[in-house]
């Protein structure tokens, strides 16, 4: 039963580390998307289509990252309610 407890708690640790990167995620994967547009728009010359296009795909990348560790900080935080329930 400890052992299960020390794992969530790491586990935990190790989620809270990559949420706290958000500030970075964010702007990083806007970043990407837009320079990724950027060079794809001067190659087949369609400015400026393709940069909002791939701006608005890092915007959307930097969400699903942030709700994904969302959820599994969620599902360990009720892993450990139950432990603590079931002592």
């Amino acid at each position: 039963m400890e052992n299960k407890d020390k794992e969530i708690r790491a586990q935990k640790r190790r989620l809270w580390a990559e949420l706290s990167s958000a500030g970075i995620q964010f702007p990083v994967s806007i970043g990407i998307g837009y320079f990724m547009g950027k060079y794809l728009d001067k190659w087949f010359n369609t400015y400026p289509y393709l940069t909002i296009i791939f701006s608005i795909f890092g915007v959307v990348a930097a969400f699903v990252n942030i709700f994904r560790l969302n959820s599994q900080l969620t599902k360990l935080e009720e892993k450990e309610r139950k432990l603590k329930d079931e002592d």
